[in-house]
């Protein structure tokens, strides 16, 4: 580095440890404008950990960080990006329901005017800016649900800029991208150091390593080990440098015989994934698949393991057809499979090491449905034996605490234990060391020397060519060539897996991909989930032409009148209701919240009957809010489920209706008039309660729309850790959606007795909640988190308002309206729940 350059960051004998155990050692790192700094290490070296600290994640047990000379503490990521450091973490940190522009400005929305609004205007225009500086096309406005991986990391790279980036820290960025797609990335690197910034670049493709890095520094055991310059070392030395010893025998693939073909596909077609695949796999050969990302191989291994469908074409074990249609089938048959994403789809992460591994074969571990905790804890602590499982304190140990490497060796001895014949490994070395490299490696020889027919996926040529007795080359869903393991070479694969397939050969497989979804369909599935508000006006509109030619009074003015006046409560509930699930969580407890306010406000009004409405309204909103906050506390600071800590306050809060009322109900005769007539006029004719609702309906979706804190539920709701990342309190949101829900039942408890002139202890919000949520539902809130909007919870409560209605006009009795009330909301539901797979199809096709 030229003499002359002063580190933009210094750090100085950092020491950290978790429970104990030392992480970091007296680390001493530094990092110079405009330069690429490798940081490299085995998995549970320390890295993760050292880049923490320095974005604000952890904080160091003891040591110095220095940003231009200066020492700073940075004690979170938000201090962290104040002082121009971003982290891009290996998987993209995105919210997927929300677009583009969101996703790279999220926690910093720029804002207008004395109420702090956000600027949406300015929040696109900045977004296609960087985007543009960045040289990509993205529509700042689409949707982050569907982008590849690749667009994916260009977002977080836009996201970068956008906060005046000087340190970009980035971990494994490349472990999801085609050689294309990374050559793109190192572009934007390169384009960005000559710009000033900093970059530290975490990766375990050694060839990645040597072609962007400027310095290198080795980290092995949580202690440095040294710094060097490509341009003087090599690969081996690197390697060395990492694990403590030489790894000549890397890549050491054993030369065998094969045996029989025990794996045979021929000729599978899966519409819209791949068409015309036929393959063989013999005992103890590896059969390798390359191509770029997007070329079809994990869709191939999913259909030969029975989770997705096959259209067309047959599988064969040991020359006999089969018709495997789950996995459950497919493991009865001798197959495993080692998916991809180990975290999401390979294991269970707060669950144990021995839970893990057991799980495809619990029935051996039981005895009379019975789990034998011995007898799992001694199977899985023989298989890990096996795999040299380092690291781990016990079998009993979470997943969750284990490097990636170890991991992956978790997610091996899972299917290991079921003494497969056929193994299928979708890029089995990803995001590992190069320790962990060898001892997979090591392991699957051993296996294709036992017999065991191996299908390998990988992205990784080295690894390929290494590994594989033969290699088949995927491109756009058709194997395009296959080769010997003496004739393959990296010029050769690439050259199959970028050369386009024969249009006369693609156009069957585009045809039949559309028999599938249909255009009109998928348009139509598309039109709904974005829009689904006119889907609910058109089953509202049914419900009113079934109601009316059942019954002439359903049109009457006065029971037009009493929906309306049904709708209020139900709405403004809802507000709240929506934000909770938003966020990802839910009350159970607003009925008896509701029961609360209006028994305690009812008895206010019998013994003080000269207070007046607002003051009533106050007090009502108050005990709700208090209410709401010890769920809120429950759920955040107590780290209860929400599910778990509302069924308990909705017990406890109920009890507490009956202890204040005695029993007792509170009368028409006990409530003064002028409450009445808050739900049967005012000066312009319409009803107040009317005009509540409505006014806290607007004030929602402004909050929700325009304001930092509303577009931090939906973050939270998307993907609460990016949001933690991010700088957003996602404790603090959380607890103030519980806590504006329990606000607005309070203030429905008191129009409660307004609307229906009596408060009964056993009947007041008794069940209400069950409405809330079904018409938050229904409107589009999605109960995973993420999504909804005040408009299409307002349209499911009036379309509830209107079923329920009309069930009592048209003569059903009370004792079938409960089912038949039940049966149409699940059908409601049943026919949302489609047009989202539909639409999230669609999306999935058209990326």
């Amino acid at each position: 580095m030229a003499a002359e350059l002063k580190p933009i960051l210094q750090v100085k004998n950092i020491f950290k440890s978790f429970g104990g155990t030392p992480v970091l050692e007296g680390v001493d790192f530094d990092l110079y404008p405009g330069e690429v700094h490798v940081l490299l290490g085995e998995n549970g070296a320390g890295k993760s950990t050292l880049t923490k600290i320095i974005s604000g994640v952890h904080r160091p047990d003891s040591g110095q960080i220095l940003i231009d000379g200066s020492i700073v503490h940075i004690p979170s990521p938000i201090a962290a990006q104040k002082l121009g450091i971003a982290l891009l973490h290996q998987e993209p940190l995105v919210f997927p329901n929300l677009d583009v522009a969101e996703n790279i400005y999220m926690g910093r929305q720029p804002v207008r005017g004395a109420a702090s609004l956000i600027d949406w205007k300015q929040v696109y225009s900045g977004a296609a800016q960087h985007l543009n500086e960045l040289g990509q096309n993205l529509d700042p406005h689409q949707s982050m649900l569907g982008l590849s991986v690749a667009n994916q990391q260009m977002s977080e790279m836009a996201r970068a800029l956008s906060q005046q980036t000087r340190i970009l820290i980035m971990d494994e960025p490349t472990a999801s991208l085609s050689p294309g797609e990374v050559a793109d990335l190192f572009r934007i690197m390169r384009q960005m150091c000559a710009q000033g910034t900093a970059i530290i670049f975490i990766s375990h493709r050694l060839d990645e390593v040597f072609e962007i890095g400027d310095r290198i520094t080795v980290l092995r055991d949580g202690e440095m080990v040294g710094t060097v310059l490509p341009t003087e070392t090599d690969t081996e030395n690197i390697i060395r440098m990492m694990v403590g010893r030489p790894l000549t025998a890397l890549f050491s693939k054993q030369a065998d015989t094969p045996g029989e073909v025990r794996l045979e596909v021929r000729n599978i077609t899966s519409f819209g994934n791949f068409e015309d695949i036929s393959l063989s796999v013999r005992s103890g050969e590896i059969v390798g698949i390359a191509g770029l990302v997007g070329a079809g191989r994990t869709a191939v291994a999913n259909a030969i393991f029975g989770v997705d469908p096959i259209n067309s074409g047959e599988v064969l074990l040991d020359g006999k057809p089969v018709h495997i249609r789950n996995p459950r089938e497919a493991v009865q048959n001798g197959l495993a499979y080692v998916p991809e994403d180990r975290q999401h789809e390979g294991l269970l992460l707060p669950m144990s090491i021995a839970e893990n591994i057991t799980l495809p074969q619990l029935r051996q571990y039981a005895r009379a449905g019975w789990l034998q905790k011995k007898k799992e804890r001694a199977a899985a602590e023989e298989v890990t034996s096996r795999l040299q499982l380092t690291g781990a304190r016990s079998v009993h140990q979470a997943v969750s605490e284990l490097s990636g490497g170890n991991q992956q060796k978790v997610s091996l001895s899972k299917w290991l234990l079921t003494q497969p014949e056929i193994l299928i490994l979708d890029e089995p070395t990803r995001g590992i060391d190069v320790g962990a490299k060898a001892e997979v490696y090591h392991l699957m020889n051993e296996l294709a020397a036992q017999g065991m027919a191996i299908l390998m996926i990988s992205s990784e040529l080295p690894e390929i060519l290494a590994m594989s007795d033969r290699i088949l080359v995927m491109r756009e869903g058709r194997i395009t060539s296959e080769f010997d393991r003496e004739v393959a070479t990296q010029e050769k694969v690439m050259s199959a897996a970028t050369r386009a397939v024969r249009s006369s050969d693609s156009a069957p497989h585009a045809t039949e991909a559309e028999n599938v979804l249909p255009a009109s369909n998928s348009s139509f599935g598309m039109f709904l989930a974005k829009f689904r508000e006119v889907g609910i006006l058109v089953f509202l509109g049914l419900v009113f032409a079934a109601a009316t030619i059942k019954s002439h009074r359903f049109l009457e003015i006065a029971n037009l009148r009493n929906i309306l006046l049904d709708l209020p409560l139900l709405m403004i509930t809802a507000m709240g209701m929506t934000m909770v699930i938003i966020s990802r969580n839910i009350d159970v407890s607003v009925g008896s919240i509701i029961g609360l306010s209006g028994i305690m406000v009812g008895m206010l009004f019998k013994s003080h009957p000269e207070m007046a409405v607002p003051p009533a309204l106050l007090i009502g909103a108050g005990i709700g809010l208090v209410l709401g906050s010890i769920n809120g506390s429950l759920v955040t600071w107590m780290r209860v489920p929400s599910i778990i800590a509302t069924l308990a306050t909705m017990s406890i809060f109920r009890g507490l209706v009956f202890i204040v009322s005695g029993g007792r109900q509170v009368d028409s005769n006990d409530l003064p008039p002028v409450l009445i007539h808050l739900s049967q006029t005012s000066p312009i004719g319409i009803p107040w309660h009317v005009l509540i609702a409505i006014a806290v309906a607007i004030i929602t979706h402004l909050f929700l729309r325009y304001r930092r804190t509303g577009r931090a539920i939906y973050a939270i709701g998307n993907n609460p850790v990016a949001a933690g990342l991010r700088g957003i309190p996602v404790k603090q949101v959380v607890f103030l959606c519980f806590a504006v829900t329990g606000l607005l039942s309070g203030v429905g408890g008191v129009l409660y007795a307004s609307r229906y002139g009596f408060v009964n202890p056993g009947q007041t919000g008794v069940g209400f909640e069950l409405s809330v949520i079904a018409a938050a539902v229904i409107g589009g809130t999605d109960v995973f988190g993420g999504s909804g909007s005040v408009l299409g919870t307002t349209l499911g409560c009036l379309l509830l308002c209107v079923i329920n209605n009309a069930l009592t006009v048209v003569g059903f009795s009370a004792f079938y309206q409960l089912a038949v009330y039940g049966a149409i909301i699940l059908t409601v539901l049943v026919v949302d729940s489609s047009v989202r797979k539909q639409f999230g199809r669609a999306v999935t096709e058209g990326a």
